[in-house]
């Protein structure tokens, strides 16, 4: 190696190895990731920290490792849910919106479902619902409808008796004031609460306290209410109505009628389908059969939707069909609306078996003239030769089980 390749390789290696001077430090709000285990009774330290932007990044960060499963478990076990309840009572708006958004994330899994409920969690969103930050509330409302998803939080919903008349009344705040996508919030929050086990309870806070039928009414109207807000009203009710008083209270504040405005192959199908369903609850009770039948143009809207490429709308509007048709009035009308041969085509051409049936039972509703009813179409026919065979097989083995009864007393008799 001659010199000048020796001065270029001993000034590369001064280059390399000379005095540098220390890495800046990092600003106060730095929230960094600290590795493994330590990441989570740290991320549970920078959220009660004293800076409201390190708070407000580690509401950030928190929803990054909520992300994964194995994280998610692990954030809950060092006590994450309790510091972000926490922050929902933040002094600033962007950090209460934050903690109401990172809840989301955390209820999306049951496991913190349901240590959000051990810590009070629920109280503080319900609180949230009526914070004076609109951002705040839609996050509140969007965590509650993504806990509901589970048993044991509506049952805890429950639990809080004045919750839920509490969320009709901010319903009716929230249209008046015109946030109608929050207002459908509230009504999907509701719904999601009807969905609990044995719920009669839910629908007593909904029914008698809240007293929530006629307002639903209203809401359905279509003059000013968008119909997102009518489409959760509709499910709603449904719901509702599934009480046998909560039948005839939906029929005498005049919701059939507004029900009957959805069937209509013009209307979205989510909304028909919520609308129909509900209907088919209704219709249950002879007061909704005859509502129906007294609405113009009702039975022929139930026909219009007649479609099986949508099955749920179409199983719905069959079962609304077949409780209506129990009305002698309203099978003649169902048969001057086309009813018959488009039932029979979903029958004939359906390849979904709920599809099917429901169409079968429809028909035979639709052709009764008096009972008994005729064998349900599709269901074999019942032969006469048959039930004759059947029966008197059950009199041979009535007339051998009497035979063989007299022998054995009479068995008994020569023993003794």
């Amino acid at each position: 190696m001659d010199s000048q390749a020796r001065i270029k390789a001993n000034l590369r290696h001064i280059q390399d190895f000379e005095a540098k001077p220390n890495p800046k430090p990092l600003p106060e709000t730095a929230v960094t990731r600290g590795f493994e285990k330590v990441a989570f009774p740290k991320l549970v330290s920078e959220l009660q920290c004293d800076n409201p932007i390190v708070r407000q990044k580690s509401l950030l960060a928190a929803r990054e490792l909520l992300s994964s499963p194995v994280n998610h478990i692990q954030c809950v076990a060092a006590g994450a849910t309790p510091a972000i309840v926490a922050l929902l009572q933040d002094p600033d708006p962007l950090t209460r919106t934050y903690a109401a958004g990172t809840l989301r994330c955390l209820v999306c899994k049951e496991v913190g479902s349901r240590d959000l409920v051990q810590h009070g969690g629920l109280q503080a969103l319900a609180a949230a619902l009526e914070d004076e930050c609109e951002a705040v509330r839609d996050d509140a409302y969007g965590a509650l409808i993504e806990a509901a998803r589970f048993d044991s939080t509506r049952r805890a919903l429950e639990g809080l008796a004045s919750l839920l008349p509490r969320v009709m009344e901010l319903v009716l705040q929230e249209v008046a004031g015109g946030a109608f996508e929050r207002a459908q919030q509230g009504l999907t929050l509701l719904y999601a609460c009807t969905q609990v086990r044995r719920n009669a309870e839910v629908l007593s806070q909904l029914i008698d306290t809240a007293d929530a039928i006629p307002h639903l009414a209203e809401l359905l109207r279509p003059t000013g209410q968008p119909e997102p807000v009518r489409h959760a009203a509709a499910e709603l009710l449904g719901a509702l109505a599934s009480r046998e008083d909560g039948k005839i209270q939906a029929v005498q504040v005049g919701s059939v009628p507004l029900l009957l405005l959805a069937a209509t192959p013009a209307c979205p199908v989510p909304f028909a389908t919520a609308a129909v369903g509900a209907l088919a609850a209704i219709t249950i009770r002879r007061e909704g059969k005859y509502a129906v039948v007294e609405t113009p143009g009702g039975l022929a809207g139930l026909v219009s939707v007649l479609n099986p490429t949508h099955e749920q709308l179409c199983i719905n509007a069959m079962t609304a069909i077949c409780n209506v048709a129990e009305a002698p009035e309203a099978r003649e009308v169902l048969a001057d609306s086309g009813a018959a041969p488009k039932l029979h085509h979903i029958f004939e051409y359906a390849t979904s078996e709920p599809v099917k049936r429901s169409a079968a039972q429809a028909i035979r509703q639709c052709r009764f003239r008096h009972l008994p009813y005729e064998v349900l179409p599709g269901a074999p026919p019942l032969r006469e030769d048959s039930v004759l065979l059947a029966a008197a097989e059950a009199a041979a083995a009535a007339e051998a089980a009497v035979v063989g009864a007299a022998a054995a007393a009479q068995q008994q008799q020569q023993q003794q």
